[in-house]
């Protein structure tokens, strides 16, 4: 394998469960973005500290936004430190409402040819029902 795999998706679509059968499949090692993700974010200046205070004045709208930039880094870097193996990519880190931080993931993805999105039927309608019914599980 030349380039690492990588899977993106929403919340409970497989990632994590598909990247585990395919690196085992494979024979490489696999990298869960969820586990990795706050080192990466640490390198850039993340504090949770800060991150309790952005949420307590603007709720999780403004932690969500707080995260973005952290997000963007975090492809960058696994993907540099991960080169041959599976990745799936926390629910997030492939989502960007700000064209900047989008921009610059779209750059970072676009010379990796193994780049699948996960959902758990070809159906649009289906896959939102099976992921609300995935969530409802975990919450």
């Amino acid at each position: 394998m030349q380039t690492p795999i990588i899977l993106i998706g929403p919340m409970c679509a497989g990632k994590t469960t598909v990247g585990e059968k395919v690196a085992k499949k494979l024979n490489v090692p696999q990298c869960s973005m969820d586990e990795v993700r706050f080192s990466y974010y640490r390198e850039i200046g993340f504090s949770k500290e800060t991150q309790q205070n952005v949420r307590e004045k603007q709720g999780f709208q403004g932690m969500y936004a707080y995260w973005k930039p952290f997000e963007a880094y975090a492809v960058k870097r696994i993907l540099e430190e991960y080169k041959h193996a599976v990745i799936d990519f926390g629910a997030g880190h492939s989502v960007y409402e700000d064209m900047g931080l989008f921009q610059q993931v779209e750059k970072t993805l676009k010379p990796y040819q193994s780049l699948f999105l996960l959902l758990p039927s070809a159906d649009k309608e289906e896959s939102i029902q099976l992921l609300h019914q995935r969530l409802q599980k975990i919450t």
